[in-house]
């Protein structure tokens, strides 16, 4: 009877934290983060053309890979806000919904996570506690990230997968190399992460593997082959596999080969001997320094615990991506985990060493919040694992005193990032998240009938995915105008795009001679005597300019 009341308690306390973290994320969704993303614009316009055209909006039907500039990213989470958007319409709420429930849903997947590796219930609802308020799970929860909908699959999968070893049974390990493969699907990341964190695993719990029969040896095998092989297909034998790598990948990163070329020209200077110069100053040995640098720039204080990381949209304005009141907690954690005998207690940690691997071949936005997701569940579950430790080895009045001073310093963390992020974000750097478009096009839309040319300025970035959604343009028609993008001097219906940032000053001599005209400027430009209209943002800033000819 007791046990079953704790079962009970357990899960009362798991239900109001899993309550508790989907308020967190949905509350306010429309509307903050402020403003909307061009990668959100573009996962809710495609979205939208797929239901309606079950194509993209490069008229490709049913893709696995969405180009917007020349990206490739993969189409999970495209897929996911068909529903929300065909229920709830073409909006930011429907966009951002998937991400919302997936980011709460974690906090189950990493619930079961921890009571399969450590089957303490302490351990596992601290665990889920932390990720339910941890800045990184809700800032990427509430901004369209595809990277929380594949780290739930991943940590859902490799439980699965933990559980089938500690069982013994085939089924758990099927169950959780299809699992883990669903996230290949939402980014590119996993593709390198999950069958490496398999493999380490397979290799490091050995000793348990020797015990298993030979079929089940080989369909552990076979779990593993499943992963690698729909890796690789997604990867090299479908098209648009290698498009993200091939743009952000450290061996196409010149300032790595224009430092090696300025070391070899001061070497030439000093008058170094040639095979000298090359053994010290080649590829290998250069690239592996980037890498290196790279890598530890995931676990800097700096960008865990205080400032974050990029890209800078996601962003918390002096926050980092983890409480700084959590840093004692983690290194107990590390401390005990090192310290236990029990092999998979073991595994978090090598789950957090192989975290920044594939991150860390990259060059693009470093130190990346996106790609380094993966790590981040382990130093919360390390976190509580520390904390629960620590208990074992403390005076019951003692750990009293440290129960109330965690609580203390921990609820002021967290409300001091409900702050920063609630409040504060709302008009620090808000550029970046194009904050003021959707007063502008509203605008725009009023007026788009009555008008025959709507020029806009190239200057705000690639913001044609904005436009396609705020004017919910028909996909339809779009695809038939040949999914023109935004390409100098031409558009789609009646907006024509322009590099000039002010084109109502500057007049590019390739936009049409017609009647009614809506130029788009940069809100910065030159006073005009002509009609006009300007959006500000919230911080004051003029963002745009629509003036009327």
């Amino acid at each position: 009877m007791t046990l079953i009341k704790k079962d009970l308690l357990t899960w009362i306390i798991l239900g109001i934290i899993l309550v508790f973290s989907l308020f967190l994320r949905v509350y306010n969704l429309s509307s903050v983060p402020l403003g909307f993303h061009i990668d959100e614009a573009s996962l809710s316009y495609n979205g939208y053309s797929l239901l309606e055209t079950y194509k993209d909006e490069n008229n490709n039907k049913l893709p696995l890979y969405i180009d917007m500039f020349g990206d490739q990213r993969p189409s999970g989470y495209h897929y996911l806000t068909i529903l929300p958007i065909k229920f709830l319409g073409l909006n930011e709420f429907a966009t951002r919904l998937p991400g919302a429930l997936f980011g709460s849903l974690s906090v189950l997947s990493i619930f079961f996570l921890a009571q399969v590796l450590f089957k303490r219930r302490l351990i596992s609802l601290i665990s889920a506690f932390l990720i339910s308020i941890a800045p990184w799970s809700v800032v990427l929860s509430r901004a369209s990230a595809e990277t929380i909908v594949a780290l739930f699959f991943i940590i859902t999968g490799y439980t699965f997968f933990i559980v089938g070893f500690k069982k013994k049974k085939v089924v758990y390990f099927f169950a959780g190399a299809i699992i883990a493969t669903l996230s290949f699907f939402f980014y590119h990341s996993p593709r390198v992460f999950v069958p490496l964190l398999f493999i380490s695993s397979i290799f490091y719990l050995y000793s348990v593997w020797k015990s298993f029969k030979v079929n089940k040896k080989a369909y552990l095998i076979l779990s593993f082959i499943l992963l690698s092989l729909v890796s690789f297909a997604l990867v090299f034998l479908i098209t648009g596999g290698i498009g993200r790598f091939t743009q952000v990948n450290i061996f196409k990163d010149p300032h790595v080969k224009l430092v090696m070329e300025e070391q070899i020209r001061e070497d030439g200077t000093m008058k170094v001997s040639v095979p000298a110069t090359r053994f010290f100053h080649n590829k290998l040995t250069n690239y592996s320094l980037s890498l290196i640098s790279n890598y530890f720039e995931y676990f800097s204080g700096s960008f865990l615990f205080i400032q974050g990381g990029l890209p800078v949209w996601y962003k918390v304005p002096s926050m980092g991506l983890i409480y700084l009141v959590e840093l004692p907690f983690i290194l107990l954690g590390v401390f005990y985990l090192l310290s236990s005998k029990d092999k998979y207690h073991k595994l978090p940690l090598i789950w957090l060493i192989l975290s920044p691997i594939t991150a860390s071949i990259t060059v693009d936005d470093i130190p990346n919040i996106q790609r380094a997701i993966v790590m981040f569940p382990m130093i919360e579950l390390i976190a509580a694992y520390g904390f629960v430790s620590l208990k074992d080895n403390l005076s019951n009045n003692k750990y009293k005193i440290v129960i109330g001073v965690f609580a203390v310093l921990i609820a002021f963390n967290f409300l001091y990032f409900l702050h920063q992020y609630f409040i504060q974000s709302q008009i620090h750097r808000n550029w970046y998240r194009y904050e003021g478009f959707s007063e502008m096009m509203s605008i725009v839309k009023k007026d788009y009938s009555a008008s025959d040319k709507i020029v806009v300025s190239k200057s705000f970035g690639g913001i044609y995915p904005l436009v396609l959604f705020y004017m919910q343009y028909n996909p339809d028609t779009y695809q038939k105008e040949g999914s023109p993008k935004d390409k100098p001097a031409s558009g789609f219906g009646k907006f024509f795009f322009v590099t000039s940032a002010c084109p109502s000053v500057d007049r590019d001599p390739k936009v049409p001679k017609v009647n009614k005209i809506i130029f788009i400027d940069n809100g910065t430009c030159p006073s005009s005597n002509q009609k006009h209209t300007y959006v500000t943002r919230k911080d004051g800033a003029k963002a745009f300019r629509i003036v009327y000819e």
